[in-house]
């Protein structure tokens, strides 16, 4: 499959149990050999596939993505995003790294699984572990196998580990990036519920 070009729709889609479970449309910023990098604006729909387990944004009622968009930076085989979060008066409040599967490429975007481990980076202040406990329920509750969680758990290590060292990878310059004010929020294309895992 070839690379997105600026602009394009990326459909990011949550593969559990070899089902998809949600899908995203997102528009994409930036994609390469090293580096995907795509933009969720506010008013994104979500697609939730029929799933013998309802994804926890579907229980909660949730149809769209809210508040300010946010940017995912995806590198190759790393088994986390980079995402930037703005807030309402525009300034960059910092990054937040989202444990998930690596991103494997589709026709129509890439898919994942999110983790739910998470660790937060202010602009101001030291970084932050988030929702152990929601990982943990979900082990305990079979989301993820005994070796799922094992490697879940030791990405959050490195993870905690790259932060505290101050050894990140990414380019700060990402916190002055903004959307083109031209582009419409990204919608769900036909078939989205129903296109061929890779």
């Amino acid at each position: 499959m070839g690379f997105f070009q600026p602009g394009d729709v990326a459909l990011r889609r949550e593969v559990l149990h070899g089902k998809p479970w949600s899908v995203t449309p997102t528009r994409v910023v930036l994609d390469g050999p090293g580096l995907l990098v795509v933009f969720t604006p506010p008013g994104a729909v979500f697609g939730f596939p029929p799933h013998h387990r309802a994804h926890h944004w579907q229980a909660r009622g949730r149809t769209h993505w809210r508040g300010v968009g946010k940017l995912q930076l995806h590198r190759p085989g790393d088994a986390y995003s980079v995402d930037l979060y703005w807030g309402g008066d525009g300034r960059f409040k910092g990054w937040y790294l989202n444990l998930q599967d690596p991103f494997r490429r589709t026709a129509l975007g890439f898919d994942t699984l999110d983790h739910a481990l998470d660790y937060w980076a202010p602009v101001d202040g030291d970084w932050e572990e988030l929702d152990r406990d929601e990982f943990e329920e979900q082990v305990a509750e079979g989301k993820y196998t005994a070796g799922q969680a094992g490697a879940i758990r030791a990405t959050g290590e490195e993870v905690a580990a790259m932060l505290t060292a101050g050894t990140t990878w990414w380019d700060p310059a990402w916190a002055a990036w903004r959307p083109d004010p031209d582009w419409p929020v990204p919608a769900l294309p036909a078939g989205w519920a129903d296109y061929p895992l890779p």
